[in-house]
């Protein structure tokens, strides 16, 4: 994507208003800075080609913060709706903390709230290729010819001898997932990590829709039989309590038991799942969905992602993954990082553990997966969005080898990198308020 050109005025303000200096400044300096980042020479230039990587990053970042932040917006507002509470506002900031003060009420009077997360994100590699290609093209560099042996990676057209990474939000997959890795199955088959379905394991912890006959404490939506808030009970009608069951519930159960859940179940599961087992990690093997990165051997066959070792054609866009003997920029090769991390797409689930307050729970547990994958994007968005600025930005504002036009864009992309930082860091807050940790 390419920024649009500064406006006529904006422009005029920016070369004689002090903004920025253009110093020497001949007639084609001064058509160039007027067109902004369109005016960028990046042909014959190679400081103005990290100048592009760096404006379009801005761009990207910044559309992607801009719509996380409307994400917690939303969010927010559901959870809101759920509870009861105003939901009036218009921004991410003043809806979260909405719920940060139902949350914070609820923690001051002793509701134990806890939250895990669990989910992946994938981000488009083929942006960091197609980048890079043009920062190794602006310094003339051969990425085929000059990278270490063995390390060259790309498209492959045709067959793959080699090693082969797929990248979606979710595909088949046979081999090494970098993800989550989800099985569903007809039959009961071993899970060690999230199981949503049947769990075969003696005792539970998690959600069971059956309740629970023994030694259960957490949160019932059924009859309670045993303490509630530390109160003897004796029978009663659905739902008679509203703070934490101790003993057992006869319906919707949140918590731990010590009896096998004989209903609908998800959570964590030691044994056999029969329904969907959901492994996260670094590197799992995987026979099923992964949500992240596969890599598997195809041998000879084609690959229809990313070829790492010989392809029987030229490869298509091709990255070295090791060293090249090439000059480069950081800060152009920093840049196409950024794109990248603005493209990633999340798929994750939020696990609430809420004692002593059913409608909090409620609220929370219905919104589950929006506020898993808000959570997911703003981990993954925050570190890029900051270095933008902190790292890139400044060290291009501090550059003295560039053009007219590179300079007036360097400011303009600068102050979007600005918006952009700002954006995420109200997400961060939001995603800090739903759990009752933080003001808004």
């Amino acid at each position: 994507m390419r920024m649009k050109k500064l406006g006529k005025v904006a422009t005029v303000g920016l070369l004689m208003g002090g903004a920025v200096l253009l110093p020497n400044c001949n007639a084609e300096d001064l058509v160039n800075a007027s067109q902004g980042c369109d005016g960028l020479q990046v042909k014959v230039k190679a400081a103005d080609q990290t100048v592009r990587a760096f404006a379009d990053a801005a761009v990207e970042l910044n559309r992607a913060a801009l719509a996380l932040e409307a994400k917690w917006l939303a969010t927010c507002n559901a959870i809101n709706a759920d509870m009861g509470e105003d939901t009036s506002k218009t921004t991410a900031a003043e809806a979260c903390a909405i719920v940060n003060a139902r949350v914070k009420k609820a923690l001051d009077a002793g509701v134990k709230v806890s939250l895990a997360v669990n989910g992946g994100c994938t981000a488009d590699a083929k942006i960091q290729a197609s980048c890079e290609a043009d920062c190794y093209a602006a310094v003339n560099c051969d990425v085929v010819a000059k990278c270490e042996p063995g390390k060259l990676a790309g498209e492959c057209s045709a067959s793959c001898e080699g090693t082969c990474e797929v990248q979606a939000p979710s595909v088949a997959c046979n081999g090494k997932c970098e993800g989550t890795c989800t099985v569903d199955a007809t039959v009961a088959v071993a899970c060690s990590g999230s199981c949503s379905g049947e769990c075969t394991a003696p005792k539970w912890t998690g959600t069971c829709e059956a309740g629970c006959t023994a030694n259960f404490s957490g949160t019932c939506q059924g009859t309670c039989e045993g303490m509630c808030d530390g109160k003897a009970t004796s029978g009663g009608t659905a739902g008679n309590c509203a703070g934490k069951c101790q003993g057992s519930c006869t319906a919707k159960a949140t918590g731990s038991c010590d009896a096998k859940c004989t209903g609908t179940f998800s959570g964590g599961c030691t044994a056999e799942c029969k329904g969907s087992c959901s492994v996260k990690g670094p590197s799992v093997d995987c026979k099923g969905q992964c949500s992240g990165g596969c890599t598997y051997t195809p041998g000879t066959a084609k690959c229809e992602g990313t070829c790492r070792g010989k392809c029987s054609v030229e490869f298509t866009k091709p990255r070295c993954e090791g060293s090249i003997d090439c000059k480069v920029d950081a800060n152009c090769k920093a840049s196409c990082s950024g794109r990248v991390e603005a493209s990633v797409k999340c798929s994750a689930k939020a696990v609430w553990v809420v004692e002593g307050d059913a409608k909090l729970y409620n609220a929370l547990v219905k919104n589950g997966d929006a506020i898993g994958e808000a959570f997911q994007l703003t981990l993954a968005l925050k570190d890029p969005i900051i270095d933008l600025v902190e790292k890139t930005g400044k060290a291009l504002k501090a550059v003295g080898d560039l053009s007219a036009a590179g300079v007036v864009c360097v400011a303009s992309s600068f102050d979007v990198a600005l918006r952009a930082q700002v954006s995420i860091n109200v997400s961060i807050k939001a995603s800090a308020s739903v759990q009752g940790s933080a003001g808004t």
